[in-house]
Parts: structure tokens; C-alpha cells; sequence
């Protein structure tokens, strides 16, 4: 039955207003085939489990230390002594060694705080859909609904197209959130279900694109043509981070691409860079890799949507 298919989700974020129309609840599936520098949800990338650990939930080896007899590997290790958050005594908390970690996930189990953690959850549709239906009353005030992001929720596209179907199903407005890097057949196949594409343009030169995210845009470029032929709705979304994608050939090619579409388009958000998601890199032991790329000026951003809305589009700066 397809309420038993399972997926493997990282979060579900409930009175989201950022999403898609109206109050939505977000499901955020882990597993991405892109890998752009700027990604603020580094958590969900891998198509595995991750070991994250969040400091400010671990109470110190001398309250506890669990974790280091947990790990069979010897990964884990005590730290020179730090301050605790209230600054009232000094705490050794643990050092992850990620060459040695094989993500057994041991002292995931051992930790009662859950300071460690593994993000990935598999969950069925149903048990997914008993959290949809908690806040359907928001959903019909407000003209809202579900948005199915990830990670890319088209690589998880058994579950993916089971959750969406039992959500029209019941009535609910569904969003899916996606970068287009899919097959062209199954967009065809769930654009029935989906009212709303939230489409990301990342970059429109295809070996620039490659270099910023891993992949190349022709598979993205022709996704987006076909779902529109075939009557689907885009709200499309470009992130603009300096000296990566932000530059003015960039942003006129991008918009020379909406208007080839623009029949199809709902609104163009303009979304411009945060490196709000630095402290998710830190939490999986990894380097955030732009450290030195500030955010766009106010300026700067209004004269983009400038240029957009100058040919005939509706956009924003979201």
C-alpha cells in the first residue's frame, strides 16, 4: 500500500510562510545529486546517515561522557576544557576523529541529550501524514498547504509520489520544492499531483553551473520548458550569491530564460545569499567554503529585480 512506502526524511517544519501559498508544512527528504557551495542544509546531501553533534546540548564528559566509551572505533576523544554556555565552570566535551567514524551510530544511542545525533529518519507516508493533518484548519484560513522539499524529494520518487498523491488525495495544496535535476518522465508523471513547482535556477552556463553545484543545467533548462508546456505552475528561485552567480550576465541570461517561460511562471523570487547555514557545516565536521562571500547589497538586489520586472516578469525579493 503506498501509505507504507517509506522514505528517509531530515526534518518536517511545521507554520512555515516561506514555502509556497498561505500556513504549509514542510517535509524535507534527505538526499541531493547537487552539492552547490552555498547550501545552507549541508544535513541533506548525503543519501546516508550522518553523525552531527550540537554543543550546545552536551552537558561535558564529567556529567556524562558516554559517548567516548560508546564508540568501538576510538573516534571519539575528550577536549581541552571550554566554558559552558553559562560561563559558570569549565566542560570537556567530545572531539569527533571523522577519518576513524563509520557512522555505526553508537554513541547516537549512548547520548541522552542527544548532542549527537543522526539527522536521517525513515518514516512512512502515513506516519508522515499524520503530522500534515495536524494543522489542516491552518491550511484552509490560509490558503496554505504542504511543500515536499529536501535534499531533491525526486530522488526519493516511489515515496515521494505516494506522499503527494495521498496529500491531493485529502485536499491539500502541494508544493514541491526542486532543483529539476530528475528525469523528464517523472516530472511528467507527478505534475498532475503538484499544484505549485518551487524551481530553482542556479546558474545558466552549463560547465559554470557544473563547477557551483556538481552537475550541468541542460536536464534542469528542459524540465523547466517541459513542465510548463505540459500546464505546470513555477515559482521560480534564484539564489544570488556574489561572485559566484550574481554577476550581470548571469542575472540578464536568467532572466532572458524566465521570460522564454514566463507564461508558465507564477512569480520569480529573488532570494539574495545568508551564510546562515555555517554552524550546520560544524555540526558534521565539515568546512563551509564561503567564508569570505559577504551578502548582496540592498542596492544591488533591487536593481536585479529591476531588470527583471523590466521584462515583463513578476519578481521579488524574497
Amino acid at each position: 500500500m503506498d501509505g507504507e512506502t517509506k522514505g528517509n526524511v531530515y526534518d518536517i517544519q511545521k507554520y512555515s510562510v516561506h514555502d509556497g501559498p498561505g500556513i504549509r508544512t514542510d517535509v524535507f527528504l534527505k538526499g541531493c545529486p547537487l552539492r552547490c557551495l552555498w547550501c545552507h542544509s549541508p544535513e541533506s546531501q548525503s543519501f546516508d546517515s550522518d553523525l552531527a553533534y550540537m554543543e550546545i546540548k552536551c552537558v561535558g564528559a564529567e556529567e556524562c561522557g558516554l559517548c567516548v566509551s560508546a564508540c568501538s572505533r576510538g573516534a571519539i576523544s575528550l577536549g581541552e576544557p571550554k566554558p559552558d554556555l553559562k560561563g559558570d565552570k569549565e566542560i570537556r566535551r567530545p572531539v569527533i576523529d571523522r577519518e576513524k567514524c563509520d557512522v555505526c551510530l553508537e554513541c547516537v544511542s549512548a547520548c541522552p541529550g542527544r548532542a549527537l545525533y543522526d539527522p536521517k529518519k525513515s518514516m512512512t507516508v502515513e506516519e508522515v501524514m499524520r503530522v500534515v493533518r495536524q494543522d489542516k484548519r491552518y491550511y484552509e484560513k490560509s490558503g496554505g498547504g504542504v511543500t515536499v522539499s529536501g535534499g531533491e524529494p525526486m530522488s526519493q520518487f516511489d515515496f515521494t509520489l505516494a506522499l503527494v498523491k495521498r496529500c491531493k488525495a485529502e485536499g491539500f495544496h502541494v508544493a514541491l520544492d526542486t532543483t529539476g535535476f530528475a528525469p523528464e518522465e517523472r516530472f511528467m508523471e507527478i505534475l498532475p499531483y503538484i499544484d505549485l513547482f518551487l524551481y530553482d535556477l542556479k546558474h545558466m552556463d552549463s560547465a559554470m553551473h557544473e563547477r557551483l553545484t556538481g552537475v550541468p543545467n541542460e536536464t534542469i533548462l528542459k524540465n523547466a520548458r517541459a513542465i510548463v508546456k505540459a500546464g505546470g505552475r513555477l515559482q521560480v528561485r534564484y539564489p544570488m550569491v556574489p561572485r559566484l552567480n550574481a554577476d550581470d550576465k548571469n542575472i540578464r541570461a536568467t532572466a532572458e530564460f524566465c521570460t522564454e517561460i514566463k507564461d508558465g511562471i507564477d512569480v520569480v523570487q529573488l532570494l539574495p545569499y545568508h551564510g546562515f547555514g555555517a554552524s550546520k557545516y560544524d555540526r558534521l565536521g565539515r568546512p563551509y567554503r564561503l567564508t569570505n562571500v559577504q551578502a548582496p547589497s540592498d542596492e544591488f538586489m533591487k536593481e536585479a529585480l529591476k531588470l527583471f520586472q523590466s521584462m515583463g516578469l513578476n519578481a521579488m525579493i524574497h
